[in-house]
């Protein structure tokens, strides 16, 4: 059971919109300056540093929580997670403003990200480019990403390893098939267009997978 709350956790996280719009300013950067091949090589660079910086920050703070003994206080502590995300994302649906308001990337923290990104003119460039983002991404990622972290605190490192590299494949997945999919013809700024078509129903989808973990959860126990 607690791997198929980890996986709706990780999917929320990974349909995130700003991880979609951050993905495909790399990949317009790099297929303007560099063709085709280098946005692909960037891509699945940047994709595979936020990999591992997610998964170093998951190892910190899962000692964190070792530490802070919220292991008997599991359940009390995701029910409140997840029904605060599930109100932001279904506020955002109904009500939607770009910014903080939901699961994104802070309006303030956009034109850094921007700058950075646009910045990105060669492959290599999008390995210090994703540490950045890393950082700047935490706070439209880091309330499903905690949750699972939360959950993943019941048991020891060891067992749990396997799950956070499961989480975090999930989560860089969208990144990668969009980098495939650019190398295959795909315009970024179609992946951009649809992302902003459809953000509202994003959040919807998000928000219906977390009321979906909260129901495993309950029934689970």
């Amino acid at each position: 059971m607690d791997i198929i709350t980890i996986t709706g956790l990780a999917l929320v996280d990974s349909i995130n919109p700003c991880t979609l719009a951050v993905q495909a300013i790399l990949l317009s950067t790099l297929l303007l300056t560099r063709g085709r091949r280098d946005a692909v090589l960037g891509g699945l660079l940047f994709a595979a540093s936020i990999y591992v910086m997610y998964l170093l920050y998951g190892l910190g703070i899962l000692q964190i929580l070792y530490v802070a003994g919220v292991q008997n206080i599991v359940l009390p502590i995701l029910v409140a997670l997840l029904l605060l995300m599930a109100a932001a994302e279904f506020y955002a649906y109904f009500r939607y403003r770009p910014g903080f308001r939901s699961l994104e990337m802070p309006m303030a923290l956009r034109p850094i990200a921007q700058r950075y990104l646009t910045g990105a003119n060669r492959p290599i460039l999008a390995i210090p480019v994703a540490v950045l983002c890393s950082v700047l991404l935490l706070p439209c990622s880091s309330g499903p990403y905690v949750s699972a972290l939360v959950l993943l605190s019941r048991t020891n490192l060891a067992e749990t390893l396997p799950i956070l590299l499961y989480y975090n494949a999930i989560f860089v997945l969208p990144m990668v098939l969009i980098t495939l999919l650019v190398g295959f013809g795909l315009s970024p700024k179609e992946v951009r267009r649809w992302r902003d078509r459809h953000v509202r129903e994003l959040h919807l989808v998000s928000g219906l997978l977390l009321l979906s973990v909260l129901l495993l959860l309950f029934f689970a126990r």
